[in-house]
């Protein structure tokens, strides 16, 4: 099992749309239905919920947003939900682009709602990487150390 297959199974263990139709497409499959020689966009998704995220709580616990007046719960939420918010929206127009434009293999079944769902699913995952970072981060913030607990 490769990266890409992790990635994959990461996504689909979880997930608001049809992995065997928008899924497949996502992984990679070629638009004439062959191999998947496509980028996978899982791939792509996943990397930016890794860097925009980890950008975010890294700024939030050490950048702008540590100075007292920034350091209680809802700050850290509204951190938190504005870069899920980033992810959600690059998953939602990196599937709902190849929808709009048929660029996907014509004997999948994919829906609009399967791109939401796509974007839903990067989103709960960028929720919990934000969690996961600020639990290790945190600990040296001058400021934000005891937030969010």
């Amino acid at each position: 099992m490769n990266l890409n297959d992790i990635v994959a199974t990461i996504f689909e263990s979880f997930n608001f749309y049809s992995a065997a139709g928008l899924g497949l497409h996502l992984s990679g499959l070629s638009t004439d239905c062959g191999l998947s020689s496509n980028q996978s966009i899982y791939n792509i998704i996943f990397i930016c919920i890794l860097t925009l995220n980890t950008i975010i709580m890294i700024n939030y616990y050490y950048g702008f947003f540590n100075r007292v007046k920034f350091t209680n719960l809802f700050t850290w939420f509204l951190n938190i939900i504005i870069g899920s918010g980033i992810v959600f929206l690059i998953a939602y127009f990196y599937a709902n682009n190849d929808f709009e434009t048929n660029n996907f293999c014509q004997n999948l079944t994919i829906t609009h709602s399967d791109c939401v769902g796509f974007g839903l699913t990067a989103f709960i995952y960028a929720i919990l990487w934000s969690l996961i970072v600020s639990m290790i981060i945190k600990w040296k913030s001058s400021n934000n150390k005891k937030v969010p607990f």
